[in-house]
Parts: structure tokens; sequence; C-alpha cells
């Protein structure tokens, strides 16, 4: 995570990190980004074994989504299924590819500078 913290110190103002274990061998990484420009990114990981789940919400000052990326495996129909994104505050899902905590920083940045 600190390799991260230190690519993205342009666009990074703040951040907090929890990890926490479940039963096995579960671990789950909570982080809140908050950005230059004071939206702010939340993101949740879960991992046990090969099991790997993620969401990552970039929100504005106003707590409205502006792009969600997850693989909660509700758009069956979407030919990227698990994964996908949700746009705006509607939250509308697309079909999107798996992303990494680093691909969301990058658009993010791609977005702010």
């Amino acid at each position: 995570m600190n390799e991260l913290l230190i690519e993205f110190a342009a666009i990074i103002e703040v951040h907090t990190i929890e990890l926490e274990t479940g039963p096995g061998s579960k671990v789950i990484e909570r982080c809140v980004f908050i950005f230059k420009d004071s939206s702010r990114l939340v993101t949740y990981e879960s991992r046990k074994g090969s099991k790997f789940k993620y969401g990552y919400q970039w929100m504005n000052t106003e707590n409205q989504t502006i792009y969600r990326w997850d693989n909660t495996p509700h758009f069956p129909d979407f030919d990227t299924f698990p994964y996908h994104r949700h746009l705006g505050p509607d939250e509308l899902p697309e079909p999107f590819p798996q992303v990494s905590l680093t691909d969301v920083l990058n658009f993010i940045a791609s977005q702010l500078l």
C-alpha cells in the first residue's frame, strides 16, 4: 500500500486503511482516500484463498457516486460477469472488466490532473 500512496501522492490528500481478519484465512482491507478536489474513494477488498471480492466507490463531495467498480454477481447477462461498474448518482450499471485498486487510482488521476 505504501507504494500506491507514494505513486498517487499528487492526488491523495488524506487516507485511512483498516485491516481485519476473519474466519480461516479471510483478510479484509478497507481504505478511504480523500483527493485534492475533496472527492473520495472508499474501497473494500476481501480475500480468502482464491476468492477475491472488491468494491471501489468514487464519490463527490455530496456523497454521490461518480463511479463504482465491483464484482458482486448480480448482472449475469453482462459479458464481463461478475465484473462491472456503476455510473453517476443513479449508479447505472454497465459491463466492465476486472480492475485493481491501481487501475482505479490511475483512472481517477487521469480525471483530476
